[in-house]
């Protein structure tokens, strides 16, 4: 129904351990060039950055509860709780001091190689207290907002909820690095991002939607961009739905042209033909976007919506959670207690509010155990809220390093999780849009697994992996999207700042 080939293409010419599959479509540069180094935020020049509210609003439910799956109590978006979610999904909360090779900044979500190619635009609806209606881009270090139209567009994303957000992926800040693969680590970095905005919305009892199926022309169109240099990934409903703005048809609601003064990503950004086909192969019109998100049923399958909280659980709040995240960098070798193993895999692993996945999720999982109570090690699936044993031997931990590409991480963790999908039904059905769906999602399941870890006072990290060892180490068919590790930190995550004033770090940290 939907063409294919190209996530095809990039998928088998851009594993791990693996000779691509179209190695003449491979652009061959010198990758990490300092002097072609993307610059970690987007600048519109001449045009003013309206600060946001740096007071955060806190939740009352303990963070294990809104990882579950529990909702507080219903709120009203207004300036201060868009301000607040936008900080705990996109925010900068450390940077370390200035060197040679200027300051590195870190975010309140995970991001592969801590790149952060994820842009973020508001859509706001006259409903919104103390923020303008109109369309705005987030400044993540000055903590404000850029207005680049002036109105109610809604209508144009066919939403009816107070607000939305779309989430766009600029290509080079992630190519610079790893080349076609970046394609992948746009969604996987959306998605870790989402997790942290839905756990954060949830806990004030904000209804969220996520759409991976949406009219790509139109969205880029509305928020400035090519959708080449930059491509829109995601659209993000905040607020529940509501009669104040009739929804589509979005073809006839099309905004006209927005001319913008933009710094440049890079001095010399390159466009890699074979990510540029992949993004334009998958985009949908609007007269595509229901009938795709309909065919979604057919490749999704269920998973609840809920889970019980873990008995005598921690009670912070899941804000504080999210600040006191960090990409672990060092674990000991010790392990770590049964329910630390189910419940943060039930947790991540519930029903995601994607409309890809309108049964629950598009993916399966599997765990790598190296130190779990009770536990025997070796390879194992996660299936009816546990783990079911695959095979073993005596050197698990070698092998999680093998299948994580040699990062020690990979097997010095107590457990690592590979987030998979059944690649050829979900390609055959939605298309390679369906390829952006099952990395969206991926993202997703991974940064909420992180979350989990670190609400029992764990670490947690994403990594990448060699494909097709992964699928013969689990005996599986379907192919890894995302890994993340679990395990016990060997030193606490360095200090989070508040909106707009980072800790300043004096050494590398996240």
């Amino acid at each position: 129904m939907y063409p294919r080939a190209a996530a095809d293409a990039i998928h088998h010419s851009t594993k791990h351990g693996t000779p691509a599959a179209h190695p003449q479509r491979l652009v061959s540069y010198r990758r990490l060039d300092p002097d072609n180094a993307p610059t970690p935020f987007k600048k519109y020049r001449d045009l003013p950055i309206s600060p946001l509210s740096r007071e955060l609003v806190d939740s009352t439910l303990p963070a294990v509860r809104v990882l579950g799956g529990e909702r507080g109590n219903r709120s009203a978006l207004d300036g201060s709780l868009l301000a607040t979610l936008l900080y705990l999904a996109a925010g900068v909360t450390r940077v370390t001091a200035g060197s040679a090779r200027g300051r590195i900044f870190f975010r309140a979500a995970m991001s592969a190689g801590n790149l952060h190619p994820v842009e973020v635009y508001v859509i706001a609806g006259p409903g919104v207290d103390g923020v303008p209606a109109g369309m705005h881009h987030f400044a993540p270090l000055e903590f404000g907002l850029t207005e680049l139209r002036r109105g109610d567009f809604r209508a144009a994303l066919s939403v009816t909820a107070p607000a939305a957000l779309v989430l766009t992926g600029l290509v080079w800040r992630t190519a610079w690095k790893y080349g076609e693969r970046g394609w992948r680590h746009l969604y996987w970095d959306a998605g870790t991002m989402l997790a942290n905005l839905v756990a954060a919305a949830d806990a004030h009892g904000l209804g969220v939607r996520i759409l991976s199926g949406f009219a790509d022309e139109t969205v880029s169109r509305l928020v400035g961009i090519d959708g080449v240099e930059e491509v829109p990934l995601a659209v993000v409903t905040l607020g529940y739905e509501s009669g104040d703005v009739e929804p589509g048809p979005i073809s006839n609601r099309d905004p006209a042209p927005l001319s913008v003064n933009v710094a440049p990503v890079a001095p010399r950004p390159m466009r890699l033909p074979l990510l540029v086909e992949a993004q334009a192969e998958s985009t949908l019109t609007a007269d595509d976007v229901t009938r795709w998100r309909q065919a979604a049923i057919a490749v999704s399958s269920e998973m609840p919506a809920h889970i019980d909280p873990p008995p005598s659980g921690p009670k912070e709040p899941i804000e504080a959670v999210i600040l006191r995240r960090g990409s672990t960098r060092v674990m000991r070798h010790e392990p770590v207690a049964h329910n630390a193993l189910v419940w943060p895999l039930a947790a991540a692993t519930r029903a995601v509010p994607l409309d890809a996945a309108p049964r629950g999720t598009l993916l399966e999982h599997y765990v790598n155990v190296h130190a779990v109570d009770g536990v025997r090690p070796g390879a194992y699936r996660w299936e009816h809220g546990d783990v079911e044993f695959i095979t073993g031997d005596d050197s698990p931990r070698e092998i999680g390093r093998l299948l994580c590409l040699d990062q020690p991480l990979g097997g010095d963790s107590a457990y690592t999780v590979f987030h998979n999908a059944a690649l050829d039904p979900i390609l055959d059905v939605l298309g390679s849009r369906g390829y952006r769906a099952a990395q969206l999602e991926a993202g997703i399941v991974s940064g909420r697994l992180a979350l989990s870890a670190f609400a029992l006072g764990l670490g947690a990290t994403g990594l990448t992996f060699i494909d097709d060892l992964v699928a013969r180490y689990f005996h599986t068919t379907t192919a890894p999207m995302l890994v993340t590790s679990v395990g016990v930190p060997d030193t606490p995550p360095a200090p989070a700042g508040r909106p707009g004033e980072p800790v300043t770090l004096r050494r590398r940290t996240s």
